[in-house]
């Protein structure tokens, strides 16, 4: 029986501790975007609320449901119609925007690849590393940063419905670049998590924040 050398025993141990750092640096990083998929997901209700609102009243034929005075952030003065109907995708952009993180960690997102599913755990990591790292992070910071002038300009203006609808568009057009930052935090932790198990295997059984 060939017995491991202190050098090999340093090396593994070595490789042990630096996947034990990198999977608990991976967890708040992956537990942010479960927690804020977990929190978007409640937003299924909400759209579901706007939907039949907006049914009953068009049933009804009733182009506004409620006024007020002074005017109040979303609605202005009125909730009509056409504010039930704008709310409705302004709720399911939030939804798929924010739920991304989430699908992402538990790996129901959809993947295009022929060859994936034939490699070993390990080289399943290995191609989301190396996809996360030069494809999904660049990308997601690369449009949040683009885009963040229009979120801007869209605030400076004023930007809102030109039907009666809902105002403060700037909020809606700001979900995107927050929501991709979110997103690549999350690939970020991924990363982490899967650079853990290149390293060391058994913690492939490890896997933080498990979703039941």
């Amino acid at each position: 029986m060939v017995r491991p050398t202190g050098a090999k025993i340093m090396t593994d141990a070595v490789h042990v501790k630096v996947a034990a750092a990198l999977h608990q640096i991976s967890q708040p990083l992956i537990g942010v975007g479960v927690w804020v998929g977990r929190l978007t997901s409640w937003l299924v209700l909400a759209v579901i609320a706007a939907v039949m609102t907006t049914i009953i009243m068009n049933v009804l034929g009733m182009n506004e449901l409620l006024r007020w005075d002074s005017e109040v952030f979303l609605f202005k003065n009125a909730f009509t119609i056409n504010s039930a109907t704008e709310l409705q995708w302004y709720l399911y952009g939030f939804l798929v925007l924010f739920s991304s993180t989430y699908a992402l960690h538990t790996n129901s997102h959809v993947r295009v690849d022929l060859l994936y599913h034939r490699f070993s755990p390990r080289g399943q990591h290995l191609v989301d590393v190396i996809g996360h790292l030069f494809l999904l992070i660049p990308f997601c910071l690369m449009v949040a940063y683009l885009y963040w002038p229009q979120v801007m300009m869209s605030f400076n203006s004023g930007e809102q419905s030109n039907f009666g609808g809902l105002t403060d568009r700037y909020i809606i057009k700001g979900a995107l670049s927050v929501a991709l930052v979110f997103l690549a935090l999350n690939a970020l932790g991924r990363v982490f998590y899967s650079l853990s198990i290149v390293l060391d295997p058994t913690r492939a059984t490890k896997e933080p924040f498990h979703v039941h």
